[in-house]
């Protein structure tokens, strides 16, 4: 009698083992692929947090030299791509304007030279 229900709670007590164990390895699995996600979104948020911090610091200190009286540094960076870009402007209007010229040049001596022109009549 006490064989029989000494193995039934041997059995009991290993069943039970088996589902704890189970149980275990479940949520460790579960726990792993939550903190996955978790993290994932955490970098995502912060991401965009950081950025966005980033920006308010970048204008709080702007802001704060502003009231200190400093004024804002010179963009030299933009300045310096204008002027280059202005340059080379005005040296492709250069080049084109150079060979246009000697086309117009000669049209206007032919009108020159065709229109007679009676100065006798501007008498001061």
């Amino acid at each position: 009698m006490f064989a029989n229900h000494t193995s039934r709670k041997q059995v009991l007590a290993g069943q039970a083992w088996d589902n704890l164990v189970t149980a275990v390895e479940s949520a460790g699995h579960s726990t792993r692929h939550a903190s996955r996600r978790a993290a994932g979104f955490v970098d995502n948020a912060s991401g965009r947090v950081g950025s966005g911090a980033k920006e308010a610091r970048e204008r709080a200190n702007r802001a704060l030299d502003a009231l200190a009286g400093k004024r804002a540094p010179k963009p030299w960076g933009l300045l310096a791509l204008v002027a280059a870009l202005g340059a080379a402007a005005g040296w492709v209007v250069a080049v084109l304007g150079r060979r246009l010229a000697p086309a117009a040049h000669d049209e206007l001596a032919d009108l020159v030279n065709e229109t007679p022109v009676d100065l006798t009549g501007l008498r001061r």
